[in-house]
């Protein structure tokens, strides 16, 4: 008979049982049951040439380079911008879905040999059912309408294109577990219940999944219009009356007044989250026993967090490494075509104080920020653990788990017009005087106005990107401490960082070697590809027929 002593010993050994919730046990099943399973060996698949395949990887890798994505949003985008190029000559998609497929593979957004052929057929009854949808709603409407009709549409295609082309149950389980965990402990002040629900799955998606605007759109047309996928384009007129007023609801969400202060509480609450996803993919096959074991759950966790925090640390490094190399070579070419030459015309002699400063002083900033970023210790991987041991096993529907919500929207109601107006005198103040500041510093030190432009130019891309990296080490971090002086800081630094945000934006906007690359190089590079392959396959038929 055991005594009370080796029962507690025994029970350290094994770890306490854990009791999770429906969701948590959902999630581990929705995982095993998610594992990708590779097509029938029997079934033909569709195979493109090595030769061309390498070169076409070669091109998507460099126009990838140019327009930065997350990994798991770059093919959708392919797939999208190769439809509107086809669209050229093909403007009703007839028979496109077979070269479509064939340009994925080629480029490797897809293992060659892996695309059974039955699947041309599917794909192209897919275009056709948007295709059909587009020109039947669009009939008519002004020409912004249209176009932005036409936008939503397209993107909606892509996204279904690429889930049936490479299903991911797995990351579509954990983002509606994450939002199923979040949902309860937000509340809308007199607003509906199915607005807040909208809206915290958005911040989920944006935050935790990771998901571009256009991804986000067809999963809520998904979750409005769930019937959309099963159908043909001949059941596309049953939708027709509620298609367009599901589209305009859609994109009034993207702008709800409350979606930014949802994005912030979903980002400050994933830490546990991106650790548990960490787990199911580092223990696919004993998940299970793990998250059900409290000893085995903690050396895990602790386990995940050390491998997290030593990756954190080389992406930092890595980031400021090369945003320091980026701004230096920047930097060069602007003091050589701008401020030398100004500066000749303006003085007859070069300012070599300001062409210096400018050409270093970025740089420099740029380097302290990425230095004084630290990643989080082992007191965050308590935090973690607790945090997460209370998610999986803690019901989000039970009212007393979710007794402490975040209540949105009362406080923009109570703030009165007499408070609005101040704050934005002040905000515009700390703008003046940030600014002025260094406008004045920059003057006395002899900068002219093509100097001091450069200067800023530099310093707020400088600043906004160096906040961006920051964020890296507060992926994994929970309960992050605000500093005494962290708010008279941010008085200084908000205007600074606000134009440094509006720059990256205007900059990414007007990209012009996105514009050669998908309407100069792109196309002429791919109708190559095509005749190629096509002259691969036919040696491949002649040198079978001298068989």
């Amino acid at each position: 008979m055991d005594t009370p002593i080796t029962q507690s010993v025994d029970l350290q050994s094994q770890g306490l049982n854990l009791g999770l919730s429906k969701y948590s046990e959902a999630l581990i099943k929705t995982f095993i049951l998610g594992t990708p399973k590779p097509p029938p060996a029997n079934i033909p698949k569709l195979i493109v040439s090595q030769t061309v395949s390498f070169a076409a990887f070669l091109y998507e890798k460099m126009r990838n380079a140019i327009e930065y994505r997350e990994e798991h949003l770059i093919r959708r985008a392919a797939i999208e911008r190769i439809l509107k190029r086809r669209l050229v000559l093909n403007a009703n998609g007839k028979g496109i879905a077979d070269n479509l497929i064939k340009e994925l593979l080629w480029a490797r957004y897809m293992e060659n040999n892996s695309v059974p052929e039955e699947m041309i057929p599917t794909v192209q009854g897919i275009i056709d059912k948007y295709f059909y949808l587009r020109n039947e709603i669009t009939g008519g409407r002004p020409e912004k309408e249209k176009t932005g009709l036409t936008l939503f549409i397209m993107e909606l295609l892509s996204a279904e294109i690429e889930e049936r082309l490479a299903p991911n149950p797995r990351r579509e389980a954990f983002t509606n577990y994450v939002y199923q965990v979040l949902r309860p402990k937000v509340a809308f002040w007199e607003k509906p219940e199915e607005e807040k629900d909208i809206q915290v799955y958005i911040a989920v998606e944006r935050s935790f999944a990771k998901s571009d605007p256009p991804l986000i759109r067809y999963h809520l047309f998904r979750l409005l219009l769930p019937d959309f996928i099963n159908m043909t384009w001949q059941d596309v007129d049953r939708i027709l009356p509620k298609f367009y007023d599901i589209y305009k609801a859609i994109e009034k969400e993207f702008y709800h007044p409350l979606g930014e202060q949802l994005r912030r509480f979903v980002k400050k609450n994933l830490a546990p989250f991106l650790i548990l996803r960490d787990l199911f993919e580092a223990n696919p096959n004993n998940i299970s026993e793990i998250l059900h074991d409290d000893a085995k759950l903690k050396f895990k966790t602790d386990e995940i967090c050390r491998k997290k925090y030593q990756e954190t640390g080389a992406k930092l490094r890595r980031a400021g490494v090369r945003s320091f190399i980026y701004i230096v070579l920047t930097k060069i070419i602007f003091a050589v075509a701008i401020e030398v030459p100004v500066d000749i015309y303006l003085t007859g002699r070069i300012a070599y104080l300001p062409v210096a400063v400018n050409l270093f002083f970025p740089a420099l900033v740029m380097a302290a920020i990425v230095s004084l970023v630290g990643v989080p210790g082992q007191d965050n991987t308590k935090r973690i653990y607790e945090h997460l041991k209370t998610i999986l096993v803690e019901d989000p529907d039970d009212p007393v788990a979710s007794h402490d919500k975040l209540v949105l929207g009362r406080t923009a109601r109570q703030t009165s017009a007499f408070l609005t107006v101040g704050f934005s005198l002040v905000y515009a103040l700390a703008f003046v005087f940030s600014f002025g500041t260094i406008f004045y510093i920059l003057s006395s030190l002899g900068f002219n106005l093509a100097s001091q432009t450069v200067f800023i130019f530099f310093l707020t891309l400088v600043t906004f990107f160096g906040y961006r990296i920051r964020q890296i080490s507060t992926e994994y971090q929970v309960m992050d401490k605000e500093g005494a002086l962290s708010p008279l800081g941010d008085f200084f630094l908000l205007p600074i960082l606000g134009v440094g945000k509006w720059l990256s934006g205007e900059i990414s906007r007007l990209n012009l070697f996105i514009f050669i690359f998908d309407f100069i190089i792109e196309a002429p590079f791919k109708a190559l590809f095509e005749v190629l392959e096509e002259w691969f396959h036919f040696v491949r038929v002649k040198k079978e027929e001298m068989v």
